[in-house]
């Protein structure tokens, strides 16, 4: 007889398997990251409804866990809170699914990562319920998200005037001589991004995101094999044009 767990959930992709099944991947507190195989999504008597495969809907689950990457069931599913904003809000919308797509290229262990889990679900309300979104929402979330990673920035030594070291993680007095690095205004932004505490104002123009993008990309590129590009940039981009 299989065993379930009760878990909280938030959904980052689904993937169309069959005419009417979706493989689901979900970050989750108790697991890390597993996959589900969802049945007849379409069907009224489907356990998960399409409403909840929308990039980061928060969900509780009861479901089984197999482990080593192999698919598990949803016995049962519900709504944890339902947004309020993200669903009619272009831009914001457009933020859910650059963010998904950011938490599923680093969101690779399977196992529980508490604090992680808090901090995305975290980033997730906050993307709802912020009244003005700062147009380096996403920049922030990536910059912050690195903390909980195994390659997090040392922002102990961010003072003003400084040059981010790629390679080594670390803000420097002076330009690196054997590593890539960001000139002072994409670190100066970057460390901004990172103290961001998520209320006060936070100006970073539009050339300067596109340099911390960059600059982000490439880090992660550095440290995290298969990081690659992102599809849903393109979107992104002509929101923020």
């Amino acid at each position: 007889m299989a065993t379930y767990y009760n878990s909280k959930a938030i959904v980052l992709s689904a993937l169309k398997y069959g005419d009417t099944n979706r493989i689901v991947r979900l970050y989750t507190d108790n697991f890390g990251l597993i996959s589900v195989l969802v049945h007849s999504v379409s069907s009224k008597k489907s356990v998960v409804r399409s409403s909840m495969l929308l990039p980061l809907t928060l969900i509780d689950i009861v479901h089984t866990h197999k482990g080593q990457g192999k698919l598990d069931r949803v016995k049962e599913a519900k709504m944890d809170l339902t947004y309020t904003a993200i669903p009619y809000d272009p831009v914001r919308n457009a933020l859910a699914l650059f963010l998904a797509e950011l938490f599923g290229k680093v969101l690779r262990e399977e196992q529980s990562n508490v604090e992680k889990f808090d901090f995305i679900r975290t980033a997730c309300l906050a993307l709802d319920t912020i009244e003005e979104l700062p147009p380096s929402f996403h920049l922030v979330i990536w910059a912050k998200l690195m903390l909980y990673l195994g390659f997090a920035p040392n922002i102990k030594e961010a003072d003003p005037d400084t040059f981010f070291d790629l390679q080594d993680g670390q803000f420097l007095s002076h330009p690196s001589l054997l590593h890539p690095y960001l000139d002072q205004n994409t670190s100066a932004y970057l460390r901004s991004a990172l103290q961001w505490d998520f209320e006060s104002p936070l100006q970073i123009p539009k050339q300067g995101r596109k340099d911390l993008m960059e600059g982000l990309t490439r880090y992660m590129n550095i440290h995290l094999d298969g990081f690659g590009r992102f599809r849903s940039l393109e979107v992104l981009t002509e929101l923020f044009a």
